[in-house]
């Protein structure tokens, strides 16, 4: 079943970002609509049930990767042998956490599209402070995200042993690798399972 909601996950990404790209193409040829009462034109239907796709399309990506943290969470507990307590904390943790990185993961984004428009600056000058900015920037996201994976461990080291907090590490880093494995292939021989 998960494999299945992993699949369909990947599937409706893919499709989201297609469907965005074609909205991106078809915007070039929206034209308003004249005077009062004006019948819809034939192309802004299409683009009306797009838009009515891609909300569906989020929704649904948000019920798939609800269920896939659900059980990766399950498998995490199952593995690490968690109690109800544990598993709590666990979950209140990751979620804490998450949010920090997110954040991190923002930024380092901005950082490194600022970086990329300075140095491909045409007018033949590029901006040298703006480029330092940047690239301070993205040292400090990677010292950021050091920070809080050292704050995570600890909090983890509360409840969990040195060696169930091994295992989380090592359950996290697969899933991550059977993502990263499944958007770049496009069709795995397996899709990712947690």
């Amino acid at each position: 079943m998960i494999s299945r909601a992993l699949t369909l996950a990947s599937g409706l990404i893919i499709s989201a970002s297609t469907l965005a790209l074609a909205q991106g193409a078809d915007a070039g040829t929206a034209r308003p609509l004249k005077g009062r009462g004006a019948a819809v034109r034939p192309e802004k239907a299409p683009r009306q049930a797009k838009a009515a796709a891609a909300a569906g399309n989020t929704a649904q990506q948000q019920r798939l990767a609800r269920q896939i943290r659900q059980a990766f969470a399950g498998r995490v507990r199952q593995r690490l042998n968690l109690n109800d307590t544990q598993s709590q904390q666990l979950s209140a943790t990751e979620k804490r956490f998450n949010q920090q990185r997110n954040v991190v993961l923002q930024s380092e984004r901005q950082a490194r599209l600022g970086l990329k428009a300075a140095m491909q600056d045409s007018s033949g000058t590029r901006d040298q402070t703006k480029i330092n900015q940047y690239m301070d920037q993205l040292v400090q996201a990677q010292h950021r995200r050091a920070d809080i994976l050292e704050a995570e461990q600890k909090e983890m080291a509360g409840y969990l042993t040195p060696y169930q907090r091994a295992q989380y590490q090592a359950l996290q880093q697969q899933l991550n690798k059977r993502i990263t494995q499944f958007r770049q292939d496009g069709s795995p021989n397996e899709p990712p399972t947690p």
